[in-house]
């Protein structure tokens, strides 16, 4: 009887590669823990509890944005091959894996996302089907709205932030009435996210002739813009607590821990070794943790109702 072990590295070999590029496709590092953020704040703000439906919610929110990442990493892939670094991170301009297994990775992953959103009712499914049809219609090249300006942050702030957490929010429904605009905070921060990426890359979108908000507006207007959009999500925030529909002790975790998190690209800023907009992509990560973690006292608080805060 011949061993087992050779034939089995030899397959480990052969799907090694295709496997890991399937994870690279994926993107999950990009995403995940501001999917979940906005997702715990939809839930929140919905009424919502840890039970099995956040769990099912923040499952269909996290592949419905992977799927977002994963089809326009396969549409993009001949783009990417024009710069080192885009060609050297997307798996099918890297040849991990081919044009044709990149796709029927979207297309299972799309069909694990309806059928999440669908346990979920009526309201999620629709808000799910939305989400995934308009990160389907951001990067298929026929219509391609991530090149149409001001289309492009539109779509990118609903099917990549607002509709999670409209998808959260209706996963429950039982908040005040009209938390549910708390989206537009999320929307605010999901058009500053938009910007800052297509300002990063926009030498390199010149060059694949995409044309988008931000090649439109020029670098100055752009940071002009982001700036903007940060104070209005701030403005939102602010209502929010004035009207109690998120407490106002809740303001103490983040105050504590965003400097604790952010302190070293803090220090430089205060040493004049740089400015906000130079330090702003590595102090994306630290503000999220800075959310999440306030996210999850919130929700820890409200399950001892007899412990008064404030």
């Amino acid at each position: 009887m011949k061993p087992i072990t050779p034939n089995l590295r030899v397959w480990h070999r052969w799907l090694r590669r295709p496997i890991k590029g399937l994870m690279q496709l994926t993107r999950y590092k990009e995403y995940v823990l501001f999917v979940t953020v906005t997702t715990l704040l939809g839930a929140k703000l919905g009424g919502g509890t840890f039970d099995i439906r956040l769990l099912i919610v923040l499952l269909a929110n996290i592949l419905v944005v992977g799927f977002a990442f994963m089809y326009n990493d396969v549409e993009d892939a001949a783009d990417d091959a024009l710069d080192a670094r885009k060609a050297k991170r997307n798996p099918i301009s890297a040849g991990m894996i081919s044009p044709r297994i990149g796709k029927a990775a979207c297309v299972v992953v799309s069909g694990l996302v309806l059928g999440l959103y669908a346990l979920l009712g009526g309201m999620a499914l629709l808000l799910g089907a939305l989400c995934l049809a308009l990160a389907f219609l951001y990067s298929w090249r026929v219509a391609r709205l991530k090149a149409v300006p001001v289309a492009d942050l539109l779509t990118h702030s609903l099917s990549l932030a607002g509709l999670q957490f409209l998808c959260a929010y209706f996963a429950f429904d039982q908040g005040k009435p009209y938390s549910w605009l708390f989206f537009v905070f999320v929307v605010l921060i999901s058009v500053y996210g938009e910007l800052n990426n297509e300002l990063r890359d926009i030498e390199v979108d010149r060059k694949a002739g995409i044309r988008h908000t931000a090649d439109l507006l020029g670098v100055r207007r752009t940071k002009m813009v982001m700036v903007g959009s940060l104070i209005a999500a701030l403005a939102v925030l602010a209502l929010f607590l004035a009207l109690e529909m998120i407490p106002l002790w809740l303001l103490i975790v983040p105050l504590i821990v965003a400097p604790m998190l952010l302190a070293e690209h803090l220090w430089r800023l205060v040493r004049g070794q740089g400015n906000v907009m130079d330090e702003r992509e590595a102090m994306h990560d630290p503000a999220m943790l800075a959310g999440l973690l306030t996210c999850v006292v919130w929700f820890v608080a409200d399950t001892m109702p007899n412990v008064r805060f404030f």
